[in-house]
């Protein structure tokens, strides 16, 4: 679970995540990591919402290959193998899960982006450019927007909204908000943020460790 922020435009991305994991009974703080993954060989970054078993075996796969070729090459055998690894497992129970690409396509010279929702049997979704995040919140509207504060302010309000939610609703936003920029053909990754929660959130993870 996670909050998602991302802007797409054809010469770059700006994608904005945060850091906390929690666990899947208790709701409560489990670990800290990052939570896309970077192919720069292959101008790639790609992310998830939901599932967290099915997000991260996608991303061990990716990087199992030993040649990606670039997202479009990529796409090819994506929503063949995502189902299949859902079918090998059995389904995802009620947990919907989005992967998405982000990366640069040689044949159109120009980023572009696509979604794999499980609710579409991961069908690949050409994506907008245009702005996108994941949990909704109310966002101002506005026409200078300055990277990263104006992804970070979101993932701020994605806090507040998640930590609103009765317990067992909650996906868990916390830890550190890392910054990824695709733009120019290289990939710039950087940690942005710390949430006034980290420490707090810290000390129960090592509690939880020492347990």
């Amino acid at each position: 679970m996670t909050a998602l922020v991302f802007a797409l435009l054809p010469d770059q991305v700006c994608v904005a995540m945060d850091t906390l994991v929690i666990g899947a009974e208790d709701r409560l703080p489990l670990a800290f990591q990052r939570k896309f993954l970077s192919i720069p060989t292959s101008d790639l970054l790609v992310a998830g919402t939901g599932h967290a078993g099915l997000i991260n075996g996608w991303f061990q796969y990716l990087e199992s290959l030993i040649r990606l070729g670039d997202i479009d090459d990529i796409g090819k055998f994506t929503q063949q193998v995502l189902k299949a690894s859902v079918d090998a497992a059995g389904g995802l129970g009620s947990i919907t899960t989005t992967i998405y690409h982000f990366g640069y396509s040689r044949s159109e010279s120009q980023y572009v982006g696509y979604a794999y929702r499980s609710i579409s049997s991961f069908k690949p979704e050409r994506l907008p450019y245009a702005l996108g995040f994941k949990p909704e919140v109310p966002v101002p509207a506005t026409d200078d927007m300055q990277f990263p504060d104006y992804l970070v302010d979101i993932v701020v309000r994605q806090q507040q909204y998640d930590r609103s939610q009765p317990i067992q609703d909650r996906l868990g936003i916390g830890g550190e908000i890392e910054f990824a920029v695709l733009s120019n053909r290289k990939t710039h990754i950087e940690t942005v943020f710390r949430f006034t929660s980290y420490e707090r959130e810290k000390l129960q993870i090592e509690n939880r460790n020492e347990a």
